[in-house]
């Protein structure tokens, strides 16, 4: 758990904690670590830390608070059509994000987080709750998907070629044979 902070200073030292992980991250995976790492390359005291995290995983959480916010700011207004491509979108802004995020074994965490969020933007197809919460779960999971394999080939396809692909494995749905 991080600490929703009001006072600037502690703002501020959450964003150079965060920071600082991120840039450890590009030359250290994750899991090898430490707060104490994490805190001389802040150039902040342990106690700074503890006041703002618990774990260095809970840092993890606040960057992704943030991307979600800034995410959410984003699509807000536009069509399930539109937000799709802004999503790509925001994944090519934030690449090198997205990327750290796929070296350290940390993607899950990061789709676990939009997955949470994107439902939300999700029109309603159906007025049952179960059918819609499947529904959403299969969309995001097949964004997710093709997010990493976007990543996977380097972010080599543009937004667009992406956007098309997302949509073609939407439509090519498997029908299931219920008489088994």
């Amino acid at each position: 758990m991080y600490f929703k902070q009001t006072n600037k200073t502690a703002i501020r030292s959450q964003h150079m904690i965060a920071d600082a992980l991120l840039s450890l991250m590009k030359r250290k995976h994750f899991n090898q670590i430490s707060i104490t790492e994490i805190c001389e390359e802040a150039a902040i005291g342990r106690k700074t830390f503890y006041r703002n995290f618990e774990l260095k995983e809970d840092v993890i959480d606040f960057q992704l608070e943030i991307l979600c916010d800034e995410f959410g700011r984003v699509i807000s207004g536009h069509s399930p059509e539109e937000q799709q491509y802004l999503y790509f979108a925001f994944a090519k802004n934030h690449v090198e994000y997205f990327i750290t995020m796929y070296q350290n074994g940390l993607l899950p965490t990061l789709q676990k987080k939009f997955s949470v969020f994107l439902p939300d933007t999700m029109p309603i197809w159906s007025e049952d709750e179960v059918e819609q919460e499947y529904r959403c779960r299969y969309i995001v999971a097949g964004i997710e998907a093709i997010m990493q394999v976007w990543i996977e080939r380097d972010f080599q396809e543009n937004i667009k070629t992406v956007v098309d692909l997302a949509h073609k494995a939407q439509e090519k749905q498997i029908p299931i044979n219920t008489s088994i």
